[in-house]
């Protein structure tokens, strides 16, 4: 699978993330994806281009568009990371209280109802929690 240095072609970079060629070639050519040059003048990436395309597919999944992904994947200085921590500290205190009001209006309606809304916001917390992970 693994072409000499541990290196993946491009389809079998697709395979393996569930995206299209075209669509990792569309992000390699946005500057989002780094890659080597064979001998034969095939694209290779690194198995470390599969985090990068789940990190995107994240990002995406939060309506970034691919410029601030391209700058959110840049910054890495803590003069640039702690002020964005704050920012998500400030919102997920925002949505503990939100959470803890959603919990408490929900008291008295019945059990099937509770799960409908329990198995929405378990979606929605599901791609926070995997945003999270790769950070």
């Amino acid at each position: 699978m693994d072409l000499g240095k541990g290196l993946l072609r491009i389809g079998q970079v697709a395979e393996l993330s569930g995206l299209s060629t075209r669509t990792i070639d569309y992000y390699t050519r946005e500057g989002l994806l780094a890659f080597e040059r064979s001998s034969a003048n095939y694209r290779l990436y690194h198995h470390s281009v599969l985090e990068t395309l789940e990190r995107i597919k994240l990002l995406k999944k939060q309506r970034m568009s691919l410029v601030e992904i391209a700058a959110t994947m840049q910054k890495s200085s803590n003069d640039e990371i702690v002020p964005i921590l704050c920012e998500v500290q400030e919102e997920i205190n925002c949505l503990q209280k939100k959470l803890t009001s959603l919990e408490e209006a929900m008291k008295n309606i019945p059990q099937n109802e509770k799960q409908l809304v329990y198995k929405e916001l378990k979606e929605k917390l599901s791609s926070v929690k995997q945003l999270l992970i790769l950070l």
